[in-house]
């Protein structure tokens, strides 16, 4: 069984490597494909490496460009409420895409060939320049279409097995609500919930229900009696979020709900360990107990 814990405080580097294991599998099938074809009809028009060189070349260009493409998407989400401004953003993406892709590809290829001794030329004539170009943007264009689904489809699972906890919005009944003991969420309304999202399952907890937290790479666990809920952000600004709760960092990588405290053992460097009204235990670091104290 893959540990969790284990696999958010490593996701971005077991990303990568999921997506370079893609690239060198699909870049050796196709090598092998394309000499294995030539070799029906001998001579060989070329030598038996270069079906790796452009193939891989071609691999490492495209595991640069999806790396990028990971990115962007973080910053610039598919909006369903904006479907005209997604579709023109992401054909520009999808532009950008091809462009970077070829590019690197052939200064990847001309590089490898001039190692080698040899020269490697991309086209000779301004028609083959335009016809190979286009020949490579629309592969390209459709890798963008799929890298995009694939990287959709594989954060979803992620989600949904780590489990996703997201902000939610949710406007007062009435205007007597005490807003003071609530967040701000981006439309000035406050909540103090948040959605859950785990298994097929939708479901609510209430942050002053929050126990303890750790940090664990991209993400933030927030623990609640024994269960475990994931949330993509830092320590830092869930806190910052969540400054008028009564959470505490008590470590780098962990915060504790004073209110959930039963009791501090402080040992004679400063650290110490905090337990909790349910049981479990907390570190607490020297720097900052004085936070704590005060």
């Amino acid at each position: 069984m893959i540990n969790k814990a284990r696999f958010q405080a490593h996701q971005g580097a077991i990303s990568l490597c999921l997506l370079g294991l893609y690239f060198i599998v699909n870049g050796f099938i196709n090598s092998t494909t394309v000499l294995m074809e030539a070799m029906r009809t001998p001579p060989l028009p070329f030598a038996q490496w270069e079906p790796f060189v452009w193939e891989y070349t071609s691999a490492f260009s495209s595991f640069c460009v999806v790396m990028a493409l990971a990115n962007v998407l973080n910053r610039y989400p598919w909006r369903w409420d904006r479907p005209t401004f997604s579709i023109v953003l992401y054909s520009v993406m999808g532009l950008c895409f091809a462009a970077t892709h070829i590019v690197l590809m052939i200064a990847s290829r001309a590089v490898i060939y001039a190692l080698t001794g040899s020269h490697y030329q991309f086209a000779t004539s301004t028609e083959q320049w335009f016809f190979e170009l286009i020949y490579e943007m629309r592969k390209d264009l459709w890798s963008f279409v799929f890298f995009v689904v694939m990287i959709w489809c594989y954060r979803f699972v992620v989600a949904q097995w780590l489990g996703d906890a997201r902000k939610i919005g949710l406007k007062p009944a009435s205007s007597k609500v005490d807003n003071a003991t609530h967040s701000i969420d981006e439309e000035g309304v406050h909540c103090d919930v948040l959605l859950i999202k785990k298994n097929g399952r939708e479901f609510l907890i209430n942050k002053q229900d929050i126990n303890w937290m750790v940090s664990s790479g991209n993400y933030v666990n927030l623990h609640i009696g024994d269960n475990v809920y994931p949330m993509r952000t830092t320590l830092t600004s869930f806190l910052d979020e969540n400054a008028y709760l009564p959470f505490a960092r008590v470590h780098r990588s962990f915060a504790v709900n004073m209110n959930d405290i039963e009791s501090m053992k402080v040992a004679d460097s400063g650290d110490g360990v905090i337990r909790l009204k349910n049981g479990h235990t907390v570190k607490m670091s020297r720097r900052y107990k004085l936070t704590l104290d005060k």
